[in-house]
């Protein structure tokens, strides 16, 4: 009874160690090692096999009656007839018509004689006699009526009969009649069976997992929270809080190892954590890009100080709106930080793009550059809130 009591007991401090979140606070050290653990309770079914009773049907024989609808065969002699229609036929005859013809005769002089009329010049009066004068008039116009024979045709009804000898007209006559006959019905019968039935049941599923955690040799003095959770697939996810007074970005690499079991679930995960200069790293992206200039094989812009060339990206694109051939891409790139020239500034980083190396060759017009720099991080960066990792512009520039 003694051993009983201590088990008992050993078995209620394992439970209460079990921890499914883990809370690590970062200053310094090297790595961190912790189990997550936590009993997952699920539903289950067995089967057993239990007497019960069942039902079967059991067919038997019965008379049953009753009026059915039956068909017979009624002749009838049908008389002859004339079958009488109309038809229409077309007839046509000859008709003399008329139509009006007119001529003109030859033209005719009117002529007709003017009166004699008197005319005075400084006092003394002579009489002027009358002359002819004639004009051409047209002939008269002479018509008649013509005579031609034309065709005209009419649709005329015809009545047309035909005689139908009589026949023999058979039809099926429907009639009911009183039939009895032998069915088979079926009734329910029960009977003693055993029959298989699923019972749930709950059953505790641990779920473990070995955590792992390394930090960055050369992390710089920092003060980070981090939570580890683990959710009942032994899936272990992490949040980070900065509480440093100079900020920093955390990358994280995570490996994750699995063995799933019917009664458990265990996994080993490991996490490298990296700590960067978070001013320092965001540097080239928190100004606007500025410079932007083009000549006829280069491309250059000045963005925030670069410390580290490899974190560059560049997506570059050069489009010429011709004012009748319409846009052209002339180039459309992205770059990395082998494909870029870098040159400290006062103002920050200069980078310069070689296009001749592309074969692009940039005439003295009007352009339209659009330029976006991201930060490339190896790892997943798992404290970003609001700040982004690009900044894009748009200029509309003239080559030099």
């Amino acid at each position: 009874m003694k051993y009983l009591f201590v088990f008992t007991t050993l078995l209620l401090c394992l439970s209460n160690q079990a921890e499914s979140t883990k809370s690590i606070n970062f200053s310094g050290q090297n790595g961190d090692v912790f189990e997550l653990d936590l009993i997952n309770t699920v539903t289950r079914y067995r089967e057993e096999d239990r007497d019960t009773t069942c039902t079967r049907k059991v067919p038997y024989q019965t008379e049953e009656c009753g009026n059915e609808t039956r068909y017979r065969q009624e002749c009838r002699q049908v008389p002859g007839r004339n079958v009488c229609h109309t038809e229409y036929e077309t007839r046509c005859r000859t008709v003399t018509r008329y139509r009006r013809e007119c001529r003109r005769g030859p033209d005719r002089q009117v002529c007709r004689t003017t009166d004699p009329r008197q005319v005075c010049r400084n006092g003394e009066c002579r009489t002027v006699p009358g002359r002819r004068i004639c004009d051409t008039q047209p002939g008269q116009q002479t018509c008649r009526q013509v005579p031609y024979q034309d065709r005209e045709c009419t649709r005329e009804p015809r009545r047309v009969c035909n005689w139908e000898p009589s026949r023999n007209v058979c039809s099926q006559v429907p009639y009911q009649e009183w039939v009895c006959r032998m069915v088979t019905r079926y009734r329910d019968e029960t009977y003693a069976c055993r029959r298989t039935v699923r019972i749930p049941y709950s059953f505790d599923r641990k779920v473990s997992s070995s955590v792992e955690i390394n930090y960055n040799d050369d992390a710089p003095k920092t003060n980070v929270d981090f939570d580890f959770i683990m959710d009942e697939l032994s899936e272990v996810t992490v949040k980070a809080k900065d509480k440093s007074r100079k900020p920093v970005l955390i990358s994280m690499k995570k490996v994750t190892s699995r063995l799933d079991m019917p009664d458990s679930s265990s996994s080993s995960v490991t996490f490298d954590f990296e700590f960067f200069d978070k001013e320092k790293e965001l540097e080239p992206i928190k100004k606007a890009i500025q410079g932007m200039g083009l000549s006829q094989s280069a491309a250059w812009f000045t963005i925030g100080y670069v410390s580290k060339p490899e974190r560059i990206k560049v997506a570059l694109k050069i489009v010429r709106d011709g004012p009748f051939s319409g846009a052209k891409t002339l180039f459309n790139k992205t770059l990395n930080h082998t494909e870029l020239s870098f040159q400290q500034t006062n103002n920050g980083t200069k980078l310069l793009v070689d296009l001749s190396k592309y074969g692009v060759s940039l005439k003295d017009k009007k352009h339209d550059v659009t330029v976006e720099v991201s930060l490339n991080f190896e790892d997943e960066i798992i404290n970003r809130t609001r700040e982004p990792l690009t900044r894009r512009q748009n200029f509309e520039i003239k080559v030099n």
